[in-house]
């Protein structure tokens, strides 16, 4: 970086970091990207690169620190969505203001947009992305404009679940996908040859986060991408600006300050919130936007699992080796007077890659999820010891709420029901140790209105700051109960929106 001042720096460049900085660098704003991790290698896998990223300390059984936690989706250029699963749902109205089911210990847990506000922002990526999926099938599915591509067909093992599903009065339908069923905007249909979830996709067929802005021409000095430069501090201009972005050369070690008008973190839930607590200074001695304490606080992940089980069929019949991880769902238990609180959550299927086994049996495989309280006291803080980069580690305080236990329960009961109903004889549990950190980091830096309760306003302005923004999932004051990333870039592309009406 030349220059020692930008318009506006961008931590992260993931879904939310990606949107942010094409967004507005297409505005003529001069936006510099900082960007923790590095491109990765075509034959990149998510166990291939977990190895290098850094992890988290989080509390065992016995209350001890043990560094186990998972800090990050993926540390890369592009972050978590070069390797998800392209699972492209929205949040329901019911994620906005779920107040009517969450214990009465929790967090206040409605958002100060509504799902009204946010829908033109999907409509508009989707449109610039493609989402392939069929409208008025899912039960709780929210109002929206028709779909731009055709659904995926169910795989082989996602149609033994969806006529499970029906025998069972339940109400199946394809997984709402970021991978083109049909060339689209100048990518290629999924040809279904290899793997799909934690993998590269080889031909561009699904969704990345530079996606929606392929045919953006940017004007020429606009955008900076800094790779390796990892955010270690944010300097106030006065008690109520930022000044300046302090990162550091995860190579040479060396340190660099960058001067902006605007800052806007996109890193990831964690990465944010820790990255403001490690901005203390004397006019913020707990740390940047944390006088009420919430800064960190609210940390949700989403609790989880997986059930499973294998069944005979012709191996004829199986689809190729590849595909997407995920070709049917069910939301019929997202509302359910059953449930405990009266909120479950959604199943759909997760295929294995190994699609048909040596034996001639196939593996039926689901994953079930579903909305965390959002809890006070599941929290980042920061540890006194410190990491290879010379910064203190982060600690992820958390603790699966007793209600949540049971909704857990209650999910796996049903999953394994529909399993059981499709053939399965023994049903396998698999935990996601979602507890432990996960591709679902939402809260941290929460949103609401009152400044005592929350982080950031509706806009995602940090409350007592007038230049600083977060724009990832640590906006987030309550989780949903579906995969977050489409609902990431809808809320970060409104407020790079925001950002530039008030920077031109």
């Amino acid at each position: 970086m030349t220059a020692d001042i930008v318009d506006v720096c961008v931590v992260g460049s993931g879904a939310s970091g990606s949107t942010v900085a094409y967004e507005i660098a297409q505005h003529g704003l001069r936006v510099l990207l900082l960007e923790e991790g590095r491109a990765l290698p075509p034959d990149a896998s998510l166990a291939s690169v977990q190895d290098g990223m850094d992890t988290a300390l989080v509390r065992s059984s016995a209350g001890t620190l043990t560094s186990f936690g998972r800090p990050w989706t993926v540390c890369a250029l592009g972050g978590g969505m070069t390797l998800y699963a392209g699972i492209a749902f929205r949040y329901r109205t019911i994620d906005f203001d779920a107040r009517a089911h969450v214990a009465g210990d929790a967090l206040d847990p409605t958002w100060p947009i509504n799902y009204a506000e946010l829908r033109p922002f999907y409509e508009e990526l989707e449109r610039r992305m493609g989402v392939a999926r069929l409208a008025g099938v899912d039960p709780f599915e929210p109002p929206s404009d028709p779909p731009v591509l055709p659904p995926h067909d169910y795989s082989a093992k996602g149609r033994l679940i969806a006529d499970a599903g029906g025998r069972l009065g339940q109400l199946p339908f394809p997984t709402p996908l970021a991978i083109n069923s049909v060339p689209y905007r100048g990518r290629p249909a999924c040809d279904c040859d290899g793997p799909c979830n934690e993998h590269l996709c080889p031909t561009g067929a699904r969704a990345d986060a530079r996606s929606p802005f392929t045919d953006v021409a940017l004007p020429p000095g606009a955008l900076t991408v800094a790779l390796g430069s990892k955010a270690v501090r944010i300097d106030l201009a006065n008690v109520s600006r930022a000044g300046s972005v302090e990162w550091l050369d995860t190579l040479s070690r060396r340190r660099a300050r960058v001067r902006a008008r605007c800052v806007v973190l996109a890193g990831n839930a964690v990465q944010s919130a820790a990255l403001l607590l490690r901005s203390a200074q004397r006019a913020a001695p707990n740390g940047i936007g944390n006088a009420s304490g919430m800064v960190g606080s609210g940390i949700s992940f989403k609790i989880s699992g997986y059930v499973s089980g294998s069944i005979g069929i012709d191996p004829m019949s199986a689809r190729p080796a590849g595909g997407p991880f995920s070709t049917v769902a069910i939301s019929d238990h997202y509302l359910d007077e059953e449930a405990p609180s009266g909120l479950g959550g959604m199943i759909y299927e997760a295929s294995r890659v190994e699609r048909t086994d040596h034996d001639g049996k196939i593996t039926l495989r689901l994953h079930f999820l579903a909305a965390d309280q959002p809890m006070r006291n599941n929290a980042v803080r920061l540890a006194t010891s410190l990491d290879r980069l010379g910064l203190p580690k982060i600690i992820l305080d958390y603790w699966t709420h007793p209600l949540d236990k049971r909704r857990l329960g209650y999910l796996c009961r049903r999953a394994s029901n529909l399993l059981a109903e499709a053939g399965v004889k023994q049903v396998d549990f698999q935990d996601s140790n979602y507890q432990f950190g996960s591709g679902h980091l939402h809260g941290g830096c929460r949103a609401g209105v009152d400044p005592t309760q929350s982080v950031v306003d509706r806009w995602g302005r940090v409350h007592d700051i007038d230049n600083l923004y977060v724009a990832d999932g640590g906006f987030f004051p309550y989780s949903g109960g579906v995969n977050p990333t489409f609902t990431i870039q809808a809320n970060a592309l409104r407020i790079a929106r925001r950002i530039v009406t008030q920077l031109t």
